[in-house]
């Protein structure tokens, strides 16, 4: 058996994974051109001997009975590989990916002979193996030439067992392994990142179930169903005829997914069942992620064609309905042609996380879109850059697109990728025009009541109200309150489950609402319009996505909204915004625009405007941050575990803990098997909030270890969210 409950027998697995190979053979042809010419072939014998460890009878008894053998199989499978017909380097290739495909070299017992208790325990377990020496010469060996012909083309005889091959098993010299792997890992990098990757990958998937890859229809052919050709947009007609990178600049609401669904079309590598590469629509934030998988769904149908890759992606298919066990296992595999993800879950690829060396294989040849670019730090976007220009040398292809992308940032990517072009006309990008500048003088305290009452009176509700800091929005939800108002707050310190609900009620009564109190979060997560927004002072292009959320289809009918804009913030916001120019020119630039028009043509030179006093310092930490994220990616080492990938979580993960109130029924859920429903229970916190927190207050964070989680020993509140106060204080 290779697998146990439900059991399967080594040959079918093999058979499964082997057909998995020629599924990838077919689909990913360029892979020999970016490794070696015999790749596949090499492929093939890591995975006719990537198991046959498994023979040992003491792996057959312990699984028989559900438990753990307790010494790696793929220990003894490496070992076989010195049976094969191939020159000492290739042998070692093969062995070393067929050694590392289920743990990492540094968590390996890899036997040597100096350290004689080591070396004993490696013999001991040949000597079980060779128990079952005649299923590998009466069962296993003669079904190697069907394999060979299957998938070769050929019967190339390459693997043969020798009369004395039970001796020279025991006489393997994983030292000799080891050393060559040393000298030579970089001069083979490529060969060992594609030859485990895609080990890693077949064999995944046929453990899944899986014995094939999906192709995605043809796109053009796939949007006509939908938006007939003769509709198409300008720039989106000619994003179907641009082949490479590209640079797409056009106001929301114009079509840039649609414009870049029809670059991916015009750029990939055809067969008669569809497009093979692997497409990745990477954005900033997991609801406009989710939005988007629902978008692309509604084009291809099948949640296995169009995958969705965030940290609580699980929980988004769960709460979906979909086959969420299955689907997200099978996303975190080369299985669905397109996926819908942030950009944190590819850079892990370089960061050595996880399978990282499958990650990689599948970003060969890929089509990335990134959209909403402008919405990154200057540390994530110098990693970025990074990884284009590596992946630049792996045949991948860019797109980039935004609505508000400061010039120096595309000058940025323009240096990496040399796209071409597409922006907007200026009459057509004015056709989208649908704002009016309104400048307040002073901050929300002063203002708030007078203008809550002009809106009232002119029938300016629903009325989004825009914060920087989850207090300000705190206190401006009860000032409004207090007054009568009918108020909704919505804001990061929620549990996931109650800010679902809360973008639900929104979705489905809107108008049920006088005002919605928000932070950033309001700028790219719900498809919704406001009549008016009055918002705190922010860099252009954050305020111009809040006003994204006001008469969102005014330009079909040339309606024009007001924009209010106060002039200064809370003291905080200096924490928020560095450096914090940006905001007060942000100003200054829509001041001189007051009572005027917001015309979109002219939108990417204000951006750019908004920026310039900072250019020259966020272009420096933009390219340092590229800098040390290839020197991080230089040191990258296939089948190794990365020291980066601890540096990783802490550069972008923060925690998610769970309210004290919470922490009994969170307990029972998981005790009884029902941890996906945990999330609904969980606050993501960045690591700054959790410092400042614990200033404050002292130690109000415990760790549940049975359970694996932390608690915050904080107060809740569905209408507010998580307070800063411990459970200890009395609520107001």
């Amino acid at each position: 058996m290779a697998k146990f409950n439900p059991n399967d027998f080594l040959e079918c697995h093999t058979n499964d994974v082997l057909n998995v190979l020629k599924s990838m053979k077919s689909a990913f042809p360029w892979i020999p051109k970016l490794s070696r010419d015999d790749i596949w072939e090499l492929l093939f014998y890591s995975i006719l001997l990537h198991d046959i460890g498994k023979c040992a009878i003491g792996f057959q008894k312990a699984g028989a009975k559900g438990k753990i053998w307790g010494y790696r199989h793929e220990v003894l499978s490496a070992a076989f590989t010195q049976f094969l017909d191939y020159d000492a380097e290739t042998k070692n290739l093969i062995a070393l990916a067929i050694l590392t495909h289920h743990r990492y070299l540094s968590e390996l017992p890899v036997p040597t002979r100096v350290e004689e208790f080591v070396w004993d325990g490696y013999l001991e377990k040949v000597n079980e193996l060779l128990k079952n020496a005649d299923y590998i010469e009466e069962v296993f060996l003669p079904k190697v030439p069907y394999w060979e012909g299957y998938i070769l083309g050929k019967r190339s005889g390459k693997f043969k067992l020798p009369s004395d091959w039970k001796n020279k098993l025991k006489g393997y010299d994983f030292d000799d392994l080891m050393n060559w792997y040393e000298r030579n890992c970089k001069a083979h990098r490529d060969v060992l990142i594609f030859l485990k990757g895609l080990l890693n990958a077949a064999d995944h998937l046929a453990s899944a179930g899986e014995i094939s890859l999906r192709s995605l229809p043809f796109i053009a052919e796939t949007l006509e169903l939908k938006i007939p050709r003769e509709k198409w947009r300008p720039l989106q007609e000619k994003a179907n005829n641009v082949r490479g990178n590209l640079l797409l600049r056009a106001p929301t609401g114009y079509g840039k997914t649609e414009a870049a669904l029809l670059w991916a079309d015009a750029n990939a590598y055809r067969q008669k069942k569809g497009i093979s590469n692997r497409i990745f629509y990477v954005l900033p934030y997991k609801a406009s992620i989710n939005a988007m998988h629902e978008r692309l769904l509604s084009y291809f149908k099948s949640p296995e064609l169009v995958g969705i890759l965030h940290s609580s992606s699980n929980y988004y298919l769960y709460s979906s309905s979909l086959e969420y066990k299955r689907l997200s296992s099978l996303y975190q595999k080369i299985f669905t042609p397109f996926k819908v993800t942030t950009p944190f879950q590819i850079m892990k690829a370089f960061f050595g996380v996880g399978f990282f060396e499958m990650t990689l294989s599948e970003l060969a040849n890929s089509l990335l879109i990134f959209d909403e670019i402008h919405a990154y730090e200057p540390n994530v976007l110098g990693i970025i850059l990074a990884m284009l220009e590596i992946l630049n040398g792996y045949g991948s292809r860019t797109m980039i697109m935004s609505a508000t992308l400061p010039s120096f940032i595309e000058e940025l990517f323009a240096e990496v990728i040399s796209p071409k072009e597409l922006k907007v006309s200026n009459e057509e990008a004015d056709r989208f025009t649908r704002h009016r500048v309104r400048i307040i003088e002073g901050n929300m305290e002063e203002n708030l009541e007078e203008l809550a009452e002009q809106f009232k009176a002119n029938g300016l509700m629903p009325a989004l109200i825009a914060c920087n800091t989850v207090d300000r929005a705190m206190e401006t939800y009860k000032r409004l309150k207090a007054k009568g108002y009918r108020v909704m707050l919505i804001h990061s310190r929620f549990t996931y489950g109650d800010r679902e609900e809360l973008e639900r009620k929104l979705r489905s009564n809107l108008n049920g609402y006088d005002f919605v109190v928000a932070t950033q979060v309001i700028e790219v997560s719900l498809d919704i319009s406001f009549k008016t927004i009055l918002t705190e002072p922010a860099p252009l292009d954050a305020l111009i996505q809040r006003f994204g959320r006001v008469n969102r289809q005014g330009w079909k009918q040339g309606k024009i909204a007001d924009v209010h804009i106060l002039t200064r913030g809370s003291e905080k916001d200096e924490k928020v915004y560095k450096p914090y120019r940006i905001v007060r020119q942000s100003v200054k630039i829509l001041e001189e625009l007051n009572e005027d028009f917001l015309w979109e043509s002219s939108i990417p030179e204000l951006v750019s405007e908004a920026y310039s006093s900072v250019e020259k310092e966020l272009v420096e930490s933009v390219l340092d941050y590229k800098q040390t994220a290839f020197d991080l990616f230089d040191g990258l080492q296939p089948l190794k575990r990365s020291g980066s990938e601890q540096e990783f979580y802490k550069m972008f993960q923060g925690l998610e803990i769970i309210p004290s109130r919470f922490a009994g029924e969170v307990s029972k859920l998981i005790d009884a098997g029902k941890g996906i429903e945990v999330h609904r229970y969980l606050v993501p916190i960045p690591y700054w909030k959790l410092f400042a927190i614990q200033k404050e207050l002292g130690n109000v964070f415990t760790y549940d270890k049975k359970h694996r989680m932390m608690i915050a020993n904080l107060k809740y509140s569905h209408k507010l969210g998580l307070l800063n106060e411990s459970e200890e204080n009395e609520i107001f």
